[in-house]
């Protein structure tokens, strides 16, 4: 995920009864704006939602009123009616960040930026990571192992739109239903068992990661040299938006550690193996991948929930020959997620 782009104004349309604001595309994402501050084909620097930005000079009328202090939280908002993802800034931000960006390059010079990193670093923002309690997460072993299996993190479509022309090349596309849980990692290499949170390699112990471990006895029926990654949703997690009864783990990605590929539920390596895995709500084949349009996409997320509220979004993911696809464009498996505008965490 990016935290922060270079991105030009593709679109600016009325707010039906705002007379002072109006919204903007960007890529495919909609933001409100302040009427006349922007034209189209303007660049400008976008921050999107699911961020966290520390408060500045430039950012002042993100502030929270009461604490000006407060690490901002970008996420959606409905202003007089439309709904507004991300935050569009002038170039001229950087300009008063000057002084940030010599301190941050004074050991390593730079004629300019040569990252979005960079770019995030220098501006102070990061990801926003939902909170979880240190009796939750376990003692920490060490970093997570992502010379063996990335992150779990899914790129938003609305991001990285081209992905969409990919998507349409596939033999099909599987739509899973977004969970909002804490994500775990279970690695099985050489006989040697590993658990891990996002960011983490975790000790056994009293914690949800290795209770799911020891619940799905995954120490026996992960296969040697295998990795899977999924999301562990309940009680005492983010709210319980499922609704459950306990705690529970639901798998997404199964990995092949000794070819480095991604594979499915289905194949060999786990045939005799039965693991819990996330719910596909719809396969699209081949010929319905002709018409697929982000409209489409965005107004089924929408409408996707966790018994009668609304759940967090959906994740589409292609395949060729029953075999995730990988994509050029994100440069890792062509898996993508779009947001349900009517969540609230």
């Amino acid at each position: 995920m990016k935290l922060v782009t270079f991105e030009y104004i593709n679109k600016i349309e009325p707010i039906a009864g705002a007379d002072s604001i109006e919204l903007a595309t960007i890529m495919g994402w909609k933001s409100v704006i302040k009427k006349d501050t922007y034209k189209v084909g303007d660049r400008v620097i976008f921050i999107p939602i699911d961020t966290v930005i520390v408060p500045a000079d430039w950012n002042e009328f993100l502030w929270d009123k009461k604490d000006p202090t407060k690490p901002i939280r970008i996420k959606t908002a409905k202003l007089r009616g439309a709904i507004s993802q991300g935050v569009i800034f002038p170039m001229t931000i950087i300009s008063r960040t000057a002084s940030i960006w010599n301190e941050l390059f004074v050991k390593e010079p730079r004629k300019e930026l040569s990252t979005y990193e960079d770019l995030a670093m220098a501006l102070g923002i990061t990801k926003y990571e939902k909170p979880i309690s240190a009796q939750m997460a376990g003692k920490i072993k060490g970093d997570f192992p992502a010379h063996l299996i990335s992150k779990t993190d899914e790129d938003n479509l609305l991001s990285n739109i081209e992905v969409l022309n990919e998507l349409k090349e596939c033999d099909y596309v599987k739509i899973s239903l977004k969970l909002d849980g804490t994500s775990v990692t279970y690695i099985k290499q050489n006989n040697e068992f590993k658990v891990c949170s996002r960011n983490l390699e975790l000790f056994d112990g009293d914690n949800v990661y290795w209770e799911m471990a020891r619940k799905y006895h995954l120490m026996s029926r992960l296969p040697d040299n295998t990795s899977v990654q999924g999301e562990i949703c309940g009680q005492g997690i983010q709210k319980n938006p499922l609704q459950l009864n306990g705690v529970e783990l639901f798998i997404f990605n199964f990995k092949n550690l000794t070819t480095n590929g991604y594979i499915n539920e289905y194949d060999p390596l786990f045939v005799d193996y039965v693991l819990p895995t996330v719910t596909n709500l719809l396969v699209l084949n081949k010929e319905q991948l002709n018409d697929l349009t982000l409209e489409y996409l965005q107004t089924f997320s929408n409408s996707v929930t966790y018994g009668k509220e609304p759940a967090e979004g959906i994740v589409i993911r292609g395949y060729k020959n029953d075999k995730p696809v990988y994509s050029k464009t994100l440069n890792k498996m062509l898996s993508v997620k779009v947001l349900n505008q009517n969540y609230k965490d």
